[in-house]
C-alpha cells in the first residue's frame, strides 16, 4: 500500500513541476542588447528575423503596465514566464516572441530609445 501511495505521489510531483516550469519563456539578455546597439547605430527599423536564432512564429511588443493576461488574449496564446516588471514598471518595452500555443523568448527594451511596435510580424519599428 505504501508502494502505491509513495507513485502516486511521484506522479503528482512530476505534474506539478511540468505545469510550473513547462513552456516558459525566459529573457534573451543578449538579444536585448543586439537590438539596443543596432538603435544606438540608429537603425529603426530592425528585421528580427535576421536578429533570433530560435523558432517562433509571431512577435508583439508590449508597453507598461501590460499584465500577462492581457498578452495571452492579445497574442492569443498561454504566456508563463518572465515579463520583465512591464506589468509595474513603465521605463520599458516587452517583446514576446511566441509558437503557435506559447510564449519562448521574452526581450525587455528601454523607453529612453523611443517606443516600439511591430510591423509585418517581424520589424521592429523605434518610434
Amino acid at each position: 500500500m505504501k508502494k502505491i501511495v509513495y507513485i502516486i505521489l511521484i506522479i503528482a510531483i512530476i505534474i506539478l513541476f511540468a505545469e510550473l516550469f513547462w513552456n516558459r519563456a525566459n529573457q534573451d539578455t543578449s538579444l536585448s542588447k543586439d537590438i539596443h546597439s543596432l538603435i544606438e547605430q540608429g537603425e529603426t527599423q530592425i528585421d528580427l528575423k535576421t536578429l533570433t536564432d530560435f523558432k517562433w512564429v509571431s512577435v508583439e511588443a508590449f508597453g507598461p503596465y501590460t499584465s500577462n493576461e492581457m498578452i495571452e488574449d492579445s497574442m492569443d496564446i498561454q504566456f508563463k514566464g518572465d515579463n520583465g516588471g512591464i506589468d509595474v514598471i513603465e521605463d520599458r518595452f516587452l517583446l514576446v516572441f511566441a509558437n503557435e500555443k506559447n510564449a519562448v523568448k521574452t526581450v525587455v527594451l528601454s523607453r529612453k530609445y523611443g517606443d516600439f511596435r511591430i510591423k509585418e510580424d517581424k520589424l521592429l519599428i523605434v518610434e
